[in-house]
């Protein structure tokens, strides 16, 4: 069995080599707990990658749903929201971001209303001095 440092070393030869090669590489971790964890990559590694996708699980009003973000992506402005996906016959979708939930990422996910979802805002924007929230819509 080897170390975390082997490890480390083997992603960064193996990296370095694939893009010499111009050949995309796809490396996926898993996590020892079903609704959340400590890290997103427990080997340190998110340094040596260009994009980062997390699918998570999210447990809504007693039903489970799966969650797609986009936590990386070197170079790109891309969408930050928590979406939901599911995957059927035809393929996957990716459906709309989760709204007025906050703790999806911890795997403790919270439901609040749009009433506290501005209320926090507003708190936000006194201790900032600017608006910089990003758009809100109801929806789930």
């Amino acid at each position: 069995m080897g170390t975390l440092k082997a490890f480390r070393e083997f992603v960064i030869g193996l990296t370095s080599f694939i893009k010499h090669k111009e050949i995309t590489g796809m490396f996926t971790a898993t996590t020892g707990t079903l609704m959340g964890g400590d890290s997103i990559t427990e080997s340190n590694i998110s340094t040596l990658t260009d994009s980062i996708i997390l699918l998570r699980y999210v447990e809504m009003f007693g039903d489970v749903k799966r969650g797609i973000t986009v936590l990386k992506m070197r170079g790109s402005g891309h969408d930050k929201a928590i979406r939901e996906f599911t995957i059927g016959k035809d393929g996957m979708h990716v459906g709309r971001a989760f709204r007025n939930v906050t703790g999806i990422l911890s795997g403790a996910p919270v439901h609040v209303t749009p009433g506290d979802v501005e209320r926090v805002w507003s708190q936000y924007d006194k201790a900032v001095g600017e608006r910089r929230r990003p758009e809100t819509t109801s929806g789930h």
